[in-house]
C-alpha cells in the first residue's frame, strides 16, 4: 500500500491538469441531417430563424438545383456572425426570451427558437450554403456574406469541428435567382439563404405538401399572426396554377387552396367554419376562464369561472375547437383540398409558432383518441374536431423537444396545459354536441340552425346550458334568446324544458323571465285541462252515435270496402258510417279545444282596456293552429283508409304526401297548378296524418298568396333513413325588407294578408316529428323555395 505522502503528491499532479470537451466535425452531422428529422422540419427551422429576426415577409424560391429562403427581417452584423451565428449551439434568442415580461402577451412577438441549432437545417437540404445579410440598423452599409461547403465537415471525422473554415466577403447588393429580382430591390435589409447541390428534388408534390404544412406552422386559419406572411415561389410550377385556376373558373369556383402552389401560404378554413359548425373558445386570463360556445353562427353561451391552473394564469393560454359534422368535413374538404383528418387536428402554438408534430394525422399528444376508445358513441375524437392552442412563455414553462418531434417537455405547465384542454375545451364542448347535435343524426348534414330552431332542437339546447351553469362556480355572462326560451304549450318538451329554463332563469335572476315561465305553466296546466275536457266530450258523444248507428243499421250486412294501395279512395261514394264518426270524433275534439280557448282568454282579459300583443298572439297562435286541424280534416277525412280517431298512423310517409297533394290538394286547390315527384324509395314513419295535412296547406296556402301560379313538390333520399322534401313555387317570392332569419318566428309577416302563423305552424310541426325546414337560396329564380328534411324510423310501430 502506498504511503499518504506518495498519494497525496499524485493527486497534486493531477490537479494541476485542466481538460475540456473536444469537437469533432461530426457534430455537424449529428446537429444537422440528424435531428433535422425531414426536409419540411429543415424549411420550418429557417422560417423561424425568419420569424425570430422580426420580418413581415419570408419569400421561399424552388429552383432546379437550388433553395432560397430571403426575409426582410432585422439581419446580422458582422460581430453578429462571428459571435452568434459561427457560435455552435449558442442562442440569443434563449437570453432574449428569459429577459422577456409574458404577461404583455399583445404587444411583443415572442420569439419561436432557442436551441442554436437551426443554422444547420441547410445541411439537411443542400451540400453548400450561401448567407447574405445586412443589418437594419446599418443600412445602406454592406452586405455580409458567408459560403459553407458541407462536406468539408464529412471528409475526416477526426478532425477538429473549428479547424473548418468558412469564406467571407462583402457585396453591395442582395444576389437572387433572377425571377426574384423584384424581392431583391425592395429588401433595404434582411438575410437570404440559398442552398444548392440540393440532396433531393423537390417536385410539385413535394412543394405542396410543403406548403399545406407552412400553413399550419405559423398563419394556419387565416389570422395574421404578427403581421408575418410567407410566399413561395415556384416557376417550374407557374403554368400548372394557371391551368388550374382557369379550370376552376369556369365551374365559377376558386381552387383548393393546397393545389395552387405559388404565392401567400395560408387559408381562411376557420373562417369559413365559424358560421356552418359548433366551436368553443376558451381564454385564461389572470384567475379566470371565459369560455364561449358558438353554434353556426349564433352564440349559445358564455360563462365565466374560476382558473384553477396556476401556471397557466399570466401565458396567455387560449383555445379554439371546432366540431366537424358531415357538412363541416364536406366544406373543409372542398375548400381546402383535402380530408380534415390528413389536415390534422388539434394543433398546439408556442409563442405564435407550432410545436410540431401536435395536431397531426395519428398524433394524439392530448390523449384524445385514447379517452375516446373508453366511449365511442359518447366522447369526441382527433377525427371529429379541428382547432388550436396558443401558449406565451419562456423555455422554463414551454420548451420544445430538441428532437422537433417529440412536443413540448414535460414540466408543471405542460401538464396543467394539457388538463386545461380536455376539461374545460374539449368536454365542455363535448356537453353541447353529444346531446345536442348527436341526438338528431340529420342534424349532421345540416349547417345552418334550422334544426335546432325547432321546439325539440331548443329543448335539448335548454337542457345543455342548464347542466353546464348548475354550478355556483360559474357566471352566466351572455345566452342564446333564439335557442334558449319558452317552448310552445303543445310542445312535447314543453315540462322538461321549463325545468331547465327556470335554473337558466335563476342564475341569472332575471325576473321577468321567471315571471312568464310562471304564465306559460299557468297556461299548460289550462291546454291539459281543455284537452281532457274535450276529449271527454267527444268520446260522450261518440258513444251516443255509435249506439244510434247500431240500432239503424243492425239488419244491414255489412260490406267489405276495396282495399287500396294508396291512403286515399277515390271517391266518397264508399265512405261508411265509421269514417264519418271518426270525421265527427276529431272535430268535436278541436271544436271543444277552440271553445275553450276563447272562454279563457275572455275570463283572462274581463276589465282589461288593452290586451297585451303578446298575450293575444300566443292564445291565438292555439286557436289558429286547432283551426287549421279542423280545415285539414274536413278536406281529406272523408277519403282516408284510416281512422282518425288514432293520433297517429304508421305509414310511407313519402307516398302520404304524394297522395294528399295529388288527390287531396289538387282537388280542393284550383287556384294554383301542383306538380309532385317522388323519386324517394320509401320511408316507414309514425306520424299525425293531420300534422301533415297542416305543413303541405300552409305551404300552399303562402304560395298562392304570392300569385304563384305553379308549385311543386320533389322528394328524395339523400342518404339513409332521410326524407327530403323541396316545396317551390313561381310566385313573387318574399316581400322586400323580410327578414330571413325570421320568418319561421310566430307573429312575423310583412304583408298585410298574413298572420306570420303559417310557416311557424309548419316548423313546429316539423319538429315534433324530427323534421326541419329552411329557406334555400333560389338565386335569382323567381319564386321561393324551401328545404324540409324529416328522419325516419329504424323501427317504426
Amino acid at each position: 500500500m502506498a504511503d499518504s505522502g506518495t498519494l497525496a503528491s499524485r493527486q497534486r499532479q493531477i490537479a494541476a491538469k485542466t481538460l475540456h470537451f473536444d469537437v469533432s466535425t461530426g457534430l455537424k452531422r449529428v446537429l444537422g441531417r440528424e435531428l433535422i428529422t425531414t426536409d419540411e422540419v429543415a424549411i420550418f427551422e429557417m422560417v423561424k430563424n425568419s420569424f425570430d429576426a422580426s420580418a413581415s415577409v419570408v419569400h421561399l424560391y424552388f429552383g432546379d438545383d437550388e433553395i432560397v429562403v430571403a426575409d426582410d427581417g432585422d439581419g446580422m452584423s458582422f460581430d453578429d456572425l462571428r459571435d452568434k451565428w459561427l457560435f455552435v449551439a449558442y442562442s440569443a434568442k434563449r437570453e432574449q426570451e428569459e429577459q422577456k415580461d409574458f404577461r404583455n402577451i399583445a404587444s411583443d412577438r415572442h420569439l419561436a427558437g432557442s436551441k442554436g441549432i437551426g443554422r444547420f437545417s441547410s445541411d439537411r437540404l443542400g451540400g453548400e450554403l450561401v448567407l447574405q445579410t445586412r443589418p437594419k440598423a446599418a443600412r445602406p452599409g454592406p452586405i455580409h456574406r458567408l459560403r459553407v461547403d458541407w462536406s468539408r465537415f464529412d471528409k475526416n471525422s477526426r478532425q477538429h469541428f473549428e479547424e473548418i473554415n468558412v469564406d467571407y466577403s462583402e457585396t453591395d447588393a442582395f444576389e437572387l435567382p433572377s425571377e426574384l429580382k423584384k424581392v431583391g430591390s425592395s429588401l433595404a435589409h434582411g438575410t437570404i439563404v440559398r442552398i444548392s447541390k440540393l440532396r433531393d428534388k423537390w417536385k410539385r408534390q413535394t412543394i405542396a405538401s410543403l406548403k399545406g404544412s407552412l400553413a399550419k406552422l405559423i398563419n394556419p386559419f387565416g389570422e395574421a399572426a404578427d403581421h408575418f406572411r410567407i410566399l413561395i415561389h415556384a416557376p417550374d410550377e407557374a403554368a400548372e396554377d394557371k391551368r388550374l385556376r382557369a379550370a376552376a373558373s369556369k365551374v365559377g369556383e376558386e381552387p383548393a387552396s393546397n393545389a395552387i402552389i405559388n404565392g401567400v401560404v395560408g387559408n381562411n378554413i376557420f373562417a369559413v367554419l365559424r358560421g356552418k359548425t359548433t366551436f368553443i373558445e376558451v381564454a385564461i386570463e389572470g384567475d379566470k376562464i371565459e369560455t364561449t360556445l358558438t353554434d353556426r353562427g349564433e352564440v349559445v353561451y358564455k360563462i365565466r369561472e374560476p382558473n384553477p391552473y396556476s401556471h397557466l394564469a399570466e401565458s396567455g393560454f387560449k383555445c379554439e375547437i371546432y366540431y366537424l359534422n358531415q357538412s363541416a368535413r364536406l366544406t373543409f374538404a372542398r375548400r381546402v383540398g383535402l380530408p380534415s383528418v390528413e389536415f390534422g387536428s388539434v394543433f398546439l402554438f408556442r409563442n405564435n409558432f407550432r410545436v410540431y408534430p401536435i395536431g397531426e394525422e395519428g398524433n394524439d399528444w392530448f390523449a384524445f383518441d385514447r379517452r375516446k376508445q373508453q366511449g365511442y358513441a359518447r366522447f369526441l375524437g382527433t377525427r371529429e374536431i379541428i382547432g388550436r392552442v396558443d401558449v406565451f412563455g419562456s423555455d422554463k414553462d414551454f420548451q420544445e423537444a430538441s428532437s422537433r418531434n417529440q412536443g413540448l417537455i414535460d414540466t408543471a405547465a405542460v401538464r396543467q396545459l394539457k388538463k386545461a384542454v380536455m376539461e374545460h375545451c374539449l368536454k365542455r364542448l363535448e356537453k353541447y354536441v353529444v346531446p345536442v347535435s348527436w341526438a338528431d343524426k340529420a342534424d349532421a348534414n345540416t349547417d345552418d340552425l334550422s334544426r335546432l330552431l325547432t321546439d325539440p332542437g331548443r329543448a335539448r339546447v335548454s337542457n345543455s346550458v342548464a347542466g353546464l351553469v348548475d354550478d355556483k362556480q360559474v357566471e352566466l355572462l351572455a345566452f342564446s334568446k333564439r335557442l334558449i326560451g319558452l317552448l310552445n304549450e303543445r310542445s312535447n318538451e314543453f315540462e322538461s324544458s321549463v325545468v331547465a329554463l327556470r335554473s337558466i332563469a335563476s342564475k341569472i335572476d332575471d325576473k321577468g323571465l321567471l315571471s312568464k315561465i310562471d304564465k306559460a305553466e299557468e297556461r299548460f296546466e289550462q291546454l291539459k285541462k281543455a284537452e281532457q275536457e274535450a276529449y271527454r266530450i267527444a268520446d260522450k258523444e261518440r258513444k251516443t252515435a255509435e249506439a244510434a248507428l247500431e240500432r239503424a243499421s243492425a239488419a244491414e250486412e255489412e260490406t267489405e270496402r276495396e282495399k287500396r294501395r294508396s291512403h286515399f279512395l277515390e271517391s266518397v261514394i264508399n265512405v261508411d258510417a265509421s269514417t264519418i264518426l271518426n270525421l265527427h270524433h276529431q272535430i268535436t275534439i278541436y271544436s271543444v279545444q277552440i271553445a275553450q280557448k276563447i272562454q279563457n282568454l275572455l275570463r283572462r282579459t274581463a276589465g282589461q282596456q288593452s290586451i297585451p300583443r303578446d298575450l293575444l298572439l300566443q292564445e291565438m297562435e292555439q286557436i289558429a293552429f286547432l283551426n287549421a286541424k279542423v280545415q285539414s280534416i274536413t278536406r281529406f277525412a272523408p277519403l282516408a283508409t284510416f281512422k282518425l280517431d288514432s293520433e297517429k298512423i304508421e305509414a310511407d310517409l313519402p307516398e302520404f304526401i304524394a297522395d294528399y297533394v295529388e288527390k287531396i290538394a289538387k282537388t280542393s286547390t284550383q287556384r294554383v297548378q301542383m306538380e309532385v315527384e317522388n323519386d324517394h324509395p320509401g320511408m316507414k314513419k309514425r306520424f299525425n296524418p293531420i300534422d301533415i295535412a297542416v305543413v303541405i296547406e300552409n305551404l300552399i296556402s303562402n304560395s298562392w298568396r304570392a300569385h304563384a301560379r305553379k308549385i311543386r313538390f320533389e322528394m328524395k333520399q339523400p342518404t339513409k333513413n332521410i326524407l327530403e322534401l323541396r316545396v317551390s313555387d313561381n310566385g313573387d317570392g318574399l316581400a322586400r325588407g323580410l327578414d330571413k332569419d325570421r320568418i319561421f318566428e310566430m307573429g312575423y309577416t310583412s304583408t298585410r294578408a298574413g298572420s306570420g302563423l303559417g310557416l311557424y305552424h309548419v316548423r313546429q310541426v316539423l319538429g315534433e316529428m324530427g323534421g326541419s325546414i329552411e329557406l334555400m337560396d333560389t338565386k335569382g329564380v323567381k319564386g321561393v323555395a324551401f328545404l324540409i328534411k324529416i328522419v325516419g324510423e329504424k323501427n317504426a310501430k
